[in-house]
């Protein structure tokens, strides 16, 4: 089997990776190690996959982006969100927006993304092949051998130009083992130290792991060092937080365990607001008239629906000492504390979850160094492009060479425009 491009890893990445060189005109082969493609994007979302959003490029970059990474924008100019939902349409895929502007699936099947880039793929001529575990990866005078096996045979292919897709370290079950990182590094690239981020944080506290499973849609959380209690926070999040057996996740408490990384720490204090658009004395006024209309029901009872029951039951536990207290008996100081907990409730930070658990392409901060990535200058016969190995865990990207040097077009962005610049594989 031989090949302009082969891509290691039928992820998400690898998928339009394959979908992007065969559009080029490459003749291209898509090998996955497990059964199916893109296990990891059907899952996503709980199943429903949030496969995009609605957020201006500019704006997506400001929000998410890692400054380090230059390159983030440019393929965003070449490749953006509207693309992505025109393709998917052209399947059949509808999204639907919810919370703010995340975009799920419309029929709720993560399963239905995965399926139109696959049909995509080999629409355009594209191979996929499953099952196929590489366990070597050489350079060769006109390309790249790759040794594997399927269905217990060894074999093997080269391929003029290779990008690496395999995945990260987290969610090993889905396929993604991180077998990149050691290719890259057996083929010259830098690869930084790796960290589990967007991923769950570990807590000091016992009694919210005793509510696991519990979750409030809107809070506003904040990272605080422990040697600067007053200063500026790490980072603040808006977003939905669940607890759990460990401690606490949820989308807002995933982008603070980016932030708790990225900022070196290994423990850290954090506050979280159930109702960051009410003042306490709006708060506490309420908690007043609930309590003074049922007066001989339990604070729970009397306090139902502001707050999930499990929630409640445990903070009035902490202020009462007993489970349930009549809403006549709550003392002022009592409801003073209930409404510190609402609007500053105070938790331990001892670290994040194992890389495993991580979410995402990013979850591992950093990986590969994309300002020492090294190119291959091998020339392809009958083209004039360069022959290549493109490898970023978890994406596709940099390259593989005995030089730095990168190929012609890349150095100066005015001499090529984004869509040119990525046709550079082989063409037939």
């Amino acid at each position: 089997m031989n090949a302009d491009v082969a891509v290691v890893g039928a992820g998400g990445a690898g998928l339009l990776a394959g979908i992007a060189a065969a559009r080029a005109g490459a003749r291209a082969v898509l090998l996955e190690r497990m059964p199916r493609p893109a296990k990891k994007v059907a899952i996503s979302g709980g199943g429903r996959c949030n496969f995009s959003n609605t957020l201006p490029p500019r704006e997506f970059v400001r929000e998410f982006g890692d400054p380090r990474v230059k390159l983030l924008g440019h393929a965003l100019k070449v490749f953006d969100n509207r693309a992505l939902i025109e393709l998917l349409a052209r399947h059949g895929v509808e999204g639907q927006v919810e919370r703010h502007y995340r975009l799920y699936t419309k029929s709720g099947r993560g399963q239905d993304v995965v399926d139109a880039l696959v049909k995509e793929f080999l629409a355009l001529g594209g191979e996929l092949v499953t099952g196929f575990h590489i366990t070597g990866l050489a350079p060769e005078a006109e390309g790249f051998e790759l040794r594997g096996s399927r269905d217990g045979h060894e074999t093997s292919l080269r391929a003029r130009s290779v990008v690496v897709c395999t995945g990260g370290l987290s969610y090993p079950q889905t396929g993604s083992s991180g077998d990149g990182y050691a290719w890259a590094r057996a083929l010259g690239h830098a690869v930084t130290p790796l960290h589990a981020a967007l991923v769950g944080l570990k807590l000091a506290e016992d009694w919210p792991k005793r509510l696991s499973g519990t979750s409030w849609p809107d809070a506003e959380c904040k990272l605080w060092k422990l040697d600067a209690p007053r200063g500026k926070p790490v980072v603040v999040e808006r977003k939905e937080i669940l607890f759990t057996h460990f401690g606490i996740s949820g989308p807002a408490i995933l982008d603070v365990s980016n932030a708790f990384v990225l900022a070196g720490l290994n423990r850290a204090r954090l506050t979280v607001d159930f109702f960051p658009e009410r003042a306490r004395e709006n708060l506490d006024a309420e908690l007043l008239a609930r309590l003074n209309a049922q007066p001989n029901c339990t604070v729970p009872q009397a306090l139902s629906g502001l707050l999930p029951s499990r929630l409640l039951e445990a903070w009035v536990r902490q202020l009462c000492g007993v489970d349930a207290p009549l809403a006549r008996q709550f003392t002022r100081a009592q409801r003073q504390g209930f409404v510190e907990l609402s609007k500053n409730l105070s938790l331990a930070v001892t670290g994040t979850r194992g890389m495993e658990w991580g979410k995402l392409p990013r979850a591992e901060s950093r990986g590969m160094n994309s300002t020492r990535a090294r190119w291959n200058r091998a020339a392809c016969p009958g083209s004039s492009s360069p022959a290549r190995s493109s490898i970023w865990p978890g994406a596709a990207a940099a390259s593989t060479s005995r030089r730095p040097s990168a190929p012609a077009g890349w150095r100066g962005r005015k001499r090529r425009s984004g869509r040119e610049a990525l046709s550079t594989v082989p063409r037939k």
